[in-house]
């Protein structure tokens, strides 16, 4: 089912309108009707504040192929069962790579595809800690006041707390892989509103 059919569904299960949809959401209900009609396609901020709303997890609007029916096999997770988000105004597809139905887990993992131009909507910050590692390309990654250009190989860590995002510059897509402890997408990541990731020092 598409995430803006079960955001319509879920929507109207709690009986909320689409104006006060749009207010919890802090955008037009234009836009929110939109999304529903699969005729927008939210950035994953925007997402966050949806599932917030109706009370789900972000990973809930993820695609995913049909469901895992052997119970033997709930610890993996196949390349073609990935739950997937794609972020158009973000130009960024987010893949998770651990399996989201285990609710006692205390880390996530996610592969994350960042297309040329692709870049955050907001600087993130969450309660956990991360580390990610450059599979290919190159990535401009915020942290704070300061950026620094991640190339094929390196890695960084950092404590969720700190406002972070990133951006793709480069002519070819970024691939980035993403552990995180304890798992936001269950538990909901919060948002730095008001701040752009343009202040930010530069760093190499």
């Amino acid at each position: 089912m598409e995430f803006g059919m079960k955001i319509r569904l879920l929507r109207e299960e709690k009986h909320i309108t689409v104006k006060h949809m749009a207010e919890l959401v802090e955008c037009t209900p234009s836009f929110i009707s939109q999304i529903e009609r699969g005729m927008a396609n939210p950035s994953i901020n925007t997402l966050k504040k949806i599932s917030n709303a109706l009370g789900v997890a972000l990973v809930h609007f993820f695609d995913e192929e049909d469901p895992l029916t052997n119970n033997t096999e709930k610890y993996i997770v196949r390349k073609n069962k990935r739950k997937k988000f794609k972020s158009v105004m973000e130009n960024t597809d987010i893949f998770l790579l651990s399996p989201s139905d285990i609710e006692s887990k205390n880390i996530e993992m996610h592969l994350m595809v960042v297309e040329p131009g692709g870049k955050s909507d907001k600087l993130y910050t969450n309660p956990g800690e991360e580390v990610g590692y450059i599979l290919k390309g190159k990535i401009t990654f915020y942290l704070g006041n300061e950026k620094w250009e991640l190339e094929e190989g390196d890695s960084i860590y950092f404590p969720g707390d700190i406002p972070h995002g990133w951006e793709n510059t480069s002519d070819t897509e970024a691939v980035t892989l993403w552990a995180v402890t304890p798992a936001i997408l269950r538990a909901g990541e919060s948002l730095v509103l008001g701040e752009t990731i343009y202040s930010a020092s530069h760093k190499q």
